[in-house]
């Protein structure tokens, strides 16, 4: 088990190496003071039988127990500070490790992992990580050194006899808890796994609680949450009755030692074997095994789920992306022309591809409509281009066509295969707005803010910004708490853009108009998903925070589904003032939001069926006509009726 615990936590002794060399040090010097007042008990009570016992003799003994008290109390300070220090420090590096896997994951990734699973490990599983880490440490070393210490000097001091016989019974508990540990790893794996799907549970709710409401299902999902709770109190409780064994058997384990102890002790007190102080300290060294006994079943409750957490981490950090940059990766200077040669895609985990057989190029400053019915690929096609699933040249089992390009020449940028590119590199150079606005928990002013062409070089955090983000949460407390509160009491900082460029993106997305109603203006908070916000309000923030950069290529993934016709025109009428010159990419369900494109693809089952210009494809007929004369018709009808109202 031990070797198995090194192995896992080897991280974290690499990096707490020098604190735990004097974490070490101390607590052995501690062990060596705590068990000398025993046997100076015992030796002044020989030598108050014995009528030997002096008052300057007496007043030298106490003198050199005040000296061990105070130097007990130091050493005791020491290791105790560096083991609860190594809990902030193992659940600050895990953290660090675990969400920088986390971010640099491709989409396939998150389909396996739950949020409420990622939420669980990063928190759960972290905290009882930092509890093996400090506590779980302490408890190995009161549970095996402590005890092996007050062993020997119960030895030396007394019989050997009355020791070897009192600690007999000893291995019953070590057996015991090595069974009882065995359970408890399993058990606690499945607390764990409880409390995700529970945690899946709520989350769900919450994004959800509109629906909810909506379709009157508070009862249903309080019933489900419910049975989640219940299942998740039922696995703890297994774990509590399993943890509860531990001081029992501890018990029984000591006061079997103690009857042995006086049986045997009052036998070799009366033929003269040991002495009377000796059988006394013999006494008080059992009495302080008792915590030794419960350490050690409380070490394997705390090593059992500290390695079962382990475990579930390094699951997340032992994922092999699935896609990753060549080691001579190019950093995107400019990503010009985007040509898809025969271009084939499928999702993750499917065979029959979503995309088949596509060919087009987007020239520089071009505007590029796609359309197509639901389902008919248009979304995985824009994705391709922030290389968010492998693609055919990620993967080592794409079988070779003569016929066709090579896998890895089948999408480029500026003439070059897009998987010989940085990725990160190639996401700088472009403004995204999906199909679902994701807002976060701030102010609308900051989550415009998110896309400002900011320092993005600063993540990940290298090597040497690691290891000072670790050795600030080593400094004492005083100096990280005002450090701390001096961040936050930091207000009025200016923009990290100039004003005009943050004015000209809300223009415009057409959000100006939206400010003055909004409580806060800027300031106001949009809540959890932007729950305080309509739909098309979200979706012109979103486009806002992409246009702030002034990205080389615009990515707009039906992105204005949520707006009224007239908001639609002007954001459109805007796009295409501040975009001129520059490559956007556009798909939507409404035609007259990409009519204007220089060229515009048809998709069908994951293949173009036509493409051309809005004339060019309104000549030809097919799909494309009959859906623009259907929507134009509604508009139409729609606006006579406003009209009458």
């Amino acid at each position: 088990m031990l070797k198995n615990l090194k192995r896992q936590f080897q991280w974290l002794i690499d990096k707490y190496s020098k604190e735990y060399l004097i974490a070490t040090v101390m607590i052995t010097l501690s062990y060596g003071i705590a068990v000398a007042p025993p046997w100076f008990a015992g030796f002044i009570a020989d030598r108050i039988i014995a009528d030997e016992l002096t008052i300057t003799s007496l007043l030298v003994y106490v003198a050199m127990l005040l000296v061990l008290t105070a130097l007990y109390y130091v050493t005791g300070f020491l290791w105790s500070y560096y083991l609860i220090k190594a809990f902030d420090v193992s659940e600050l590096v895990a953290r660090q490790k675990t969400i920088k896997k986390i971010l640099n994951q491709n989409a396939p990734f998150f389909l396996t992992h739950s949020t409420g699973s990622l939420m669980g490990k990063s928190t759960n599983d972290v905290s009882s990580i930092g509890e093996m880490a400090s506590f779980g440490i302490m408890l190995l070393f009161d549970a095996t050194l402590y005890q092996i210490s007050i062993i020997c000097i119960m030895a030396i001091s007394g019989s050997w006899l009355l020791t070897l016989l009192t600690v007999l019974p000893y291995p019953l508990l070590i057996l015991s808890s090595k069974l009882i540990g065995k359970k408890l790893y399993h058990e606690y794996d499945l607390a764990q796994q409880a409390f995700d799907e529970m945690n899946d549970r709520v989350l769900e709710n919450v994004q959800g609680v509109r629906v909810v409401r909506a379709f009157v299902l508070e009862e249903q999902e309080m019933e489900t949450f419910e049975g989640r709770a219940d299942q998740l109190y039922r696995q703890n409780l297994k774990v509590a009755r399993l943890d509860a064994l531990f001081v029992p058997a501890s018990r029984f384990v000591q006061g079997t030692s103690f009857v042995i102890a006086m049986i045997l002790g009052a036998n070799l007190v009366k033929t003269g074997a040991i002495t009377i102080g000796q059988l006394m300290t013999h006494v008080f060294y059992l009495g302080m095994l008792s915590w030794p006994m419960i350490a050690m079943g409380e070490f394997i409750n705390t090593s059992q789920s500290g390695s079962a957490s382990m475990e579930r981490i390094q699951e997340i950090w032992d994922w092999r992306e699935e896609i990753s940059d060549p080691p001579d990766a190019i950093i995107c200077e400019e990503i010009g022309d985007i040509t898809f040669d025969r271009f084939s895609f499928s999702w993750p985990g499917e065979k029959k591809p979503i995309l088949e057989d596509i060919s087009f190029t987007v020239k520089q400053g071009m505007t590029l409509g796609v359309v197509g019915r639901v389902g008919s690929g248009k979304t995985a096609l824009l994705k391709q281009i922030l290389r968010f699933y492998p693609q055919e040249g990620d993967l080592t089992s794409t079988v070779q066509d003569c016929a066709l390009p090579a896998p890895a020449e089948r999408l480029r940028l500026n003439d070059l295969p897009i998987r010989l590119y940085d990725r990160r590199s190639i996401r700088r150079r472009i403004g995204y707005v999906p199909q679902e606005s994701t807002l976060f928990s701030l102010t609308v002013l900051e989550n415009i803010l998110l896309g400002a062409d900011l320092n993005r070089e600063g993540w990940p955090l290298s090597e040497e910004e690691q290891t000072s983000e670790q050795a600030f949460w080593k400094k004492s407390y005083r100096e990280i708490v005002k450090t701390v509160e001096g961040r936050k009491n930091k207000k009025g900082e200016p923009l990290p853009i100039p004003q005009e460029t943050l004015d000209r993106a809300i223009a415009t997305a057409d959000f100006e108009k939206d400010i003055e109603f909004l409580p806060e203006g800027l300031d106001t908070l949009t809540g959890e998903q932007g729950i305080a916000l309509s739909g098309g309000q979200k979706q012109r923030i979103s486009i806002a925070r992409a246009l702030l950069a002034n990205p080389e290529v615009l990515i707009l993934d039906d992105c204005l589904s949520a707006v009224d016709a007239i908001t639609e025109k002007n954001v459109l009428a805007a796009l295409a003032r501040e975009r001129a010159g520059k490559t956007t990419l556009v798909s939507s369900h409404r035609l007259s939001a990409i009519r204007d494109a220089d060229l515009i693809i048809v998709l069908e089952n994951g293949c173009i069926v036509a493409r051309g210009t809005h004339e060019e494809l309104m000549a030809a007929g097919g799909w494309y006509r009959e859906q623009y004369e259907k929507q134009q018709l509604e508009e139409t009808t729609l606006w006579r009726k406003e009209v009458r109202s």
